[in-house]
């Protein structure tokens, strides 16, 4: 595990519970919100995020659903595509 993932403030604030919202009857929109409050403050999520966006299109991104800095599977993705189109299309 990398050294940021240890001061993760996810890994003692709400949990993985909370990133990861497979509970029954949890609102997907409010457990976004809810994971994306315990992000927000969070020393590494700067770190967190590069980390998902490296791994975006991978199998292993298959792996990490759930909210990885501050933002939702989604919007990592919708980050990832306008990059690799000028990849491309170089």
């Amino acid at each position: 595990m990398s050294d940021w993932m240890d001061r993760a403030r996810c890994r003692t604030v709400g949990g993985i519970e909370v990133m990861h919202h497979d509970a029954a009857g949890y609102s997907a929109v409010a457990a976004d919100a809810e994971a994306k409050a315990v992000c927000a403050p969070c020393p590494v999520r700067e770190q967190c995020l590069a980390y998902a966006l490296e791994l975006e299109g991978t199998y292993a991104a298959g792996f990490r659903g759930g909210i990885w800095g501050g933002r939702t599977a989604k919007e990592r993705a919708a980050m990832v595509r306008p990059s690799r189109a000028k990849a491309v299309a170089a």
